[in-house]
């Protein structure tokens, strides 16, 4: 069973209804680290070497947060900036080299928003291009994302009960 590190990016997790509900359903497995970055850098001062250690520690690396503006909240991309650094991430040593990168995106839209006839005229896919983009260059193993849509709203216990179990099924998947 592959060990899963889930940096979690929220900014306001105690008041989150979807990222919130999905964490607690994966905090209990054997093989899930969960990191939360807000929790650990309120001033985003991050421990580079500490992160590394746990990317090392790891076989796939989660990224869940939610869509702010069709990309990750700022904490995401300081952490992107530091910790992938050169001769760690890229250049001489990939030392990432095939380990799994996948995202768990909640987004506010409905899926039918994230369409060419959509308002957002673009996939959720598409937006997170940037993200493909940093595994390609670091030799990751991108993965299908985990996307739970319609988020801003109230959703249903029936939707989130949903998206939890989905969410447990798609990491217990990447453990395999």
């Amino acid at each position: 069973m592959k060990k899963i590190l889930v940096n979690l990016v929220h900014p306001n997790i105690e008041n989150s209804v979807v990222n919130k509900k999905l964490i607690n359903a994966i905090s209990n497995l054997e093989n899930v680290t969960i990191n939360n970055l807000y929790t650990n850098y309120p001033e985003f001062k991050i421990d580079v070497k500490k992160e590394q250690e746990l990317l090392l520690n790891h076989d796939v690396i989660v990224f869940q947060f939610p869509m702010y503006w069709f990309s990750s909240p700022a904490l995401l991309k300081e952490w992107f900036d530091l910790v992938l650094e050169y001769d760690f991430a890229y250049a001489a040593n990939y030392k990432l080299e095939n380990k799994a990168f996948a995202v768990a995106v909640s987004c506010g839209g409905e899926e039918k928003a994230f369409s060419e006839t959509g308002k957002d005229k673009k996939s959720v896919e598409e937006f997170l291009s940037p993200f493909l983009g940093t595994a390609n260059y670091i030799k990751m193993d991108y993965k299908k994302p985990f996307i739970s849509y319609g988020t801003e709203y109230k959703l249903t216990e029936e939707a989130l009960n949903k998206y939890t179990k989905a969410y447990v099924e798609y990491i217990n998947q990447l453990s395999k």
